[in-house]
């Protein structure tokens, strides 16, 4: 008997349905690239600690992605769920490419989109995240992220305008990518788009006003409209 894949993410508190996390949607897209069945099962931020190590002890620090495999073992980490699927599933869609040299090439893409296009989408989310939760998560959000950065609520989100200019300064070599009107890496989807689709989502999912103008109007064509409209076939 197959044992369905269970897969932990992360929801905001009030309504418990908004999946927001750009880690867990990159698990969530290489699930559905390969086409792999799994059941979701949503943690708001103060269930995360309690809810997964019950369900996986080898599990030492809680966190989403968390997918629950065959096993029953927790794997975190989307790269890490991803070479998972890799290896699990080889006769299905390759999330990496034919060899090795693909596969490094998209995670150096990964590291571009984590160190230059984060950081704004961050910034810009960070208010509508806050307001996404309940008094209880609300106050986990802001306490935690004031630790993390090192400054005060009301200063952490910073410049709309300045945010806005970065991104899209940072998504000038992206645009250039995506102009031929294929995937990052020519005619088939990758890990590389999953990355930046996962990015999209969150924004969107969090402040879709701010999205329609950093991304999807950032340059006067339709290329990350296109690009948007995409990758919907492996958002649900």
């Amino acid at each position: 008997m197959t044992i369905a894949l269970k897969l932990f993410e992360l929801v905001d508190g009030k309504t418990h349905q908004i999946s927001f996390s750009p880690a867990v949607w990159r698990a969530k897209m290489a699930l559905h690239y390969k086409g792999v069945t799994y059941e979701s099962i949503p943690l708001t931020f103060l269930e995360i600690p309690i809810t997964i190590p019950k369900a996986c002890p080898n599990i030492a620090a809680p966190t989403v992605p968390t997918l629950v495999i065959e096993d029953g073992q927790g794997l975190t980490d989307s790269f890490s769920i991803a070479e998972y699927l890799e290896e699990k599933y080889p006769d299905r869609p390759s999330l990496f490419g034919a060899n090795p040299s693909e596969k490094n090439l998209q995670r150096f893409f990964e590291s571009y989109v984590q160190s230059k296009i984060h950081p704004s989408i961050q910034r810009m989310v960070y208010e509508d995240m806050y307001n996404m939760q309940d008094d209880a998560n609300a106050h986990y959000f802001r306490s935690s992220r004031e630790k993390s950065s090192g400054r005060p609520y009301n200063m952490i989100a910073g410049d709309r305008a300045e945010n806005l200019k970065e991104l899209r300064e940072n998504l000038g070599l992206v645009h250039t990518a995506l102009r031929g009107g294929g995937w990052i890496l020519g005619t088939h989807p990758g890990w590389a788009d999953f990355v930046l689709a996962s990015s999209m989502v969150w924004f969107n999912a969090c402040s879709p006003k701010d999205f329609e103008e950093g991304v999807l109007d950032a340059f006067e064509d339709q290329v990350f409209r296109n690009y948007w409209i995409k990758v919907q076939q492996y958002v649900y």
